[in-house]
């Protein structure tokens, strides 16, 4: 339903090079690198392990409540709350996936809900997910293209040994999901996006690239007037929250 693996690598990048970042950050996040842009990915991993959404991510897409989902996380698993008592390398890598979530609660509440779950643009509820979707695959692709200009990305995540870093993922899930990303990303013609979302709402391929090609040229219907101001207030307080989760995440083992 929120960004895809892909989106969340070049989300990661823009976290490393903002200069709100602190430099303690920057330096402990490039250390790790592969281990800090697998856990940008690793909370989709129950798309593998069959999990229900929330035990990976911490909110619900439907309601609302005033704990962030890396506040749940950590206040449900308190052994992954300070980076000073992890690993380095786990440190990293739980900087990540904290990462992750703040991005996709942004999707959730500045693309997603308005534009989207509470419009009335669409007619039911497979028309939404349709529109949604093509949007998510287009802006998919375009990440994609992005990080070729990284050729040794695949080789920093597929590097990464995570050692049972996630309490509430079986160890081997995240072996999987490492080796997943990291082959789509080493081959362009192996990338599964559109074919997965097609194949979950249950319509042709062939249509489904229909409308995204529709949504490329901006030419399909219904319109959504205001989505492409939104997508840039979305990656604008993202990025602005993401960094505060990080610098948040950090200072707990400052004070130590």
């Amino acid at each position: 339903m929120m960004p895809t693996p892909f989106q969340h690598l070049v989300y990661a990048r823009d976290m490393l090079a903002d200069i709100r970042l602190p430099e303690t950050i920057r330096q402990a996040a490039h250390a790790h690198l592969g281990a800090f842009l697998l856990g940008n990915t690793a909370v989709d991993v129950q798309s593998l392990t069959g999990q229900p959404r929330f035990d990976t991510h911490f909110y619900h897409v439907h309601g609302d409540s005033a704990v962030r989902a890396g506040e749940t996380l950590l206040a449900t698993y308190p052994e992954l709350a300070n980076p000073a008592r992890l690993d380095p390398t786990h440190a990293a890598f739980v900087s990540g996936y904290l990462a992750h979530l703040v991005w996709d609660e942004c999707w959730l509440r500045d693309v997603f809900r308005p534009f989207y779950l509470e419009s009335s643009l669409w007619p039911d509820r497979l028309t939404r997910n349709i529109h949604h979707n093509a949007l998510r695959v287009l802006m998919d692709r375009q990440a994609e293209a992005a990080l070729r200009g990284w050729p040794d990305l695949p080789s920093l995540l597929g590097g990464v040994q995570p050692d049972r870093w996630l309490p509430f993922v079986p160890p081997e899930a995240l072996f999987r999901w490492r080796d997943w990303v990291a082959n789509q990303l080493a081959d362009p013609d192996a990338v599964e996006t559109a074919q997965v979302f097609a194949g979950r709402m249950g319509i042709s391929p062939e249509h489904f690239e229909t409308v995204i090609s529709a949504v490329e040229q901006d030419t399909y219907r219904p319109r959504v007037p205001g989505l492409r101001d939104a997508l840039s207030t979305f990656e604008a307080n993202a990025l602005t929250e993401s960094v505060a989760a990080l610098k948040g995440y950090w200072e707990i083992g400052s004070k130590e």
